[in-house]
């Protein structure tokens, strides 16, 4: 039997298949697990405790809303999987395993600040970045085309020595005159190009592991064309520091008025303008196509660098 449905109708059954519709999407909103930042944990410390979610809440951290470069996570997976000098394949049950000693190092430095007023932010907020960064990998790892591996190449570590040294010494800023003068004045005869660090950036600590930003200035392209150098910012490291100067400066004004406000941020300077490059992740050779695209970009529109304008009023 055919039953024809008025105007009146066909609005009430409209508005219950709204109502489904809304439902479904508010239970899919229930059931999804929150994705904690660090300091919320901080916070919601006792009550996690009380509850029993402090551990499920620090596995389902809040991921980066960029999508990571396949170069950093060639380099993530080479660090899980113990650094090796030969290429890989890392696997999901060796991530995993590094994933747990991290929960375990976390919560115990957690329960450290939380509890007993521990000063021991950097290297909390460093295991939770080194977390949240596993996490990052892990997902890409369950893709069904990865399946649970990921392969690696073989990364060399910094050598180091004497020479290094020196290089981080000269390039590592570590006062607003010296960014005047190393930046901005040296902008007006070649392009600057600086990277901006937080001590506790997993990504930075494996810049340092692998040398790859002093391989920028190095790269042949580069020498004599480009300056490079490094800010740091950040709470002050521990001995688990990657970076070879133990304690660097941490410029937090001079990073904030550049506009800084995620790590690693890279900018080039030329003729006191600043042009941001956002996140890049140079290879072992210091090259990267969006770092090499930012260098050759026009400078004319580029905003005056606020140190770079102070300094010249």
């Amino acid at each position: 039997m055919n039953i024809e449905m008025g105007s009146s109708g066909r609005r009430l059954s409209a508005l219950l298949a709204a109502a489904v519709v809304a439902s479904a999407g508010l239970f899919a909103a229930d059931t999804a697990p929150r994705l904690w930042k660090e300091d919320e944990l901080v916070k919601s410390y006792g009550e996690l405790v009380s509850s029993g979610g402090l551990e499920a809440a620090i596995r389902t951290p809040a991921l980066p809303k960029d999508p990571p470069q396949a170069a950093f996570l060639d380099a993530l997976a080479w660090y899980a999987a113990g650094a090796p000098g030969k290429a890989g394949h890392l696997t999901r049950k060796q991530l995993d395993e590094q994933i747990n000693l991290g929960v375990d190092s976390y919560q115990v430095l957690l329960k450290a600040k939380a509890e007993r007023g521990e000063e021991n932010d950097y290297a909390r907020t460093r295991t939770w970045k080194l977390i949240q960064k596993y996490t990052l990998l892990r997902e890409e790892m369950s893709k069904p085309s990865r399946k649970g591996r990921y392969a690696y190449p073989a990364l060399r570590k910094e050598a180091g020595g004497a020479e290094v040294d020196a290089w981080d010494r000269e390039h590592t800023l570590k006062s607003p005159d010296e960014f005047v003068a190393k930046v901005c004045r040296a902008s007006f005869e070649r392009p600057v190009l600086v990277k901006y660090g937080n001590t506790n950036c997993t990504q930075c600590m494996l810049f340092e592991i692998i040398g790859s930003v002093k391989e920028i200035a190095d790269n042949p392209a580069h020498k004599g064309a480009i300056d490079v150098y490094k800010v740091w910012f950040g709470f002050r490291p521990d001995e688990g520091f990657a970076g070879r100067i133990r304690d660097p400066e941490r410029l937090e004004a001079l990073a904030k008025a550049e506009g800084v406000s995620s790590s690693p941020t890279f900018i080039v300077y030329r003729n006191g303008r600043r042009y941001t490059c956002g996140d890049a992740f140079p290879d072992e050779n210091g090259m990267d196509e969006r770092l090499e695209s930012c260098l050759k970009q026009d400078f004319g529109e580029a905003p005056m660098a606020s140190a770079c304008e102070t300094a010249a009023s």
